[in-house]
């Protein structure tokens, strides 16, 4: 035991480090010579974790506009073509296919009620077809719209005669004089005056089925 006043010696002992080097602990470490790696200090500290900032749409927005102003007219141009395109193209198609569409009509069929000025003049004249009412509702006297069974490549307009169950009198080159109308079909023929001459209508190809036509 050692006097008053007198120096205290510290004991130490010696651990084997991983790679052999020798480490020498105080006493007061003593309980830890077990796990000498809780010794390592943590370098670098850890970094304290930074805030945040919200989403704003109206910065992002911001950002996105200040970058492109700053591009060449050059570049910006096929860029703003692009984004238009790519923004209005489902309204033009859902409009088109979906709601109606113009038609330019051809053709002496439905003289004198379209193209009055058929042999007067070369203009020609732009229905809208309804393409929401695609065999919906289809009465007698409507004027529809559907692809020839001739030549499906074609787009024809003709005016409904008479609807199934109907029986109707048919004109040259029908094969039958009294034709009866099947159910889901129209009987439909062109307005010209001189008939089958100027029109290929149910005369030349028989009822149309009412799913294919579409209202104008």
């Amino acid at each position: 035991m050692a006097a008053y006043g007198s120096p205290t010696l510290s004991m130490s002992f010696i651990l084997k480090s991983p790679r052999g080097t020798s480490l020498s602990l105080p006493q007061s470490l003593r309980h830890l010579h077990h796990r000498p790696t809780l010794l390592r200090p943590c370098y670098p500290p850890c970094a304290k974790p930074q805030s945040r900032r919200p989403f704003s749409l109206h910065h992002n927005i911001h950002s996105i506009r200040t970058r492109y102003d700053s591009l060449s007219p050059i570049i910006r141009l096929p860029i703003y073509t692009f984004l238009a395109f790519i923004t209005w193209f489902p309204v033009v198609w859902f409009l088109h296919n979906k709601v109606f569409q113009p038609m330019l009509v051809k053709g002496p069929s439905m003289y004198p009620f379209i193209n009055t000025d058929h042999y007067t003049s070369t203009r020609k004249d732009v229905v809208a077809v309804m393409m929401w009412e695609a065999g919906y509702d289809v009465r007698r006297g409507d004027v529809v719209v559907f692809r020839s069974p001739l030549d499906p490549e074609k787009v024809v307009l003709k005016r409904v005669i008479a609807v199934e169950g109907d029986a109707v009198h048919t004109r040259a080159p029908c094969p039958v004089e009294k034709q009866e109308i099947p159910i889901g079909h129209v009987w439909v023929e062109g307005e010209h005056p001189e008939g089958s001459r100027w029109s290929y209508d149910s005369n030349s190809y028989g009822p149309v089925h009412i799913e294919e036509s579409h209202h104008w």
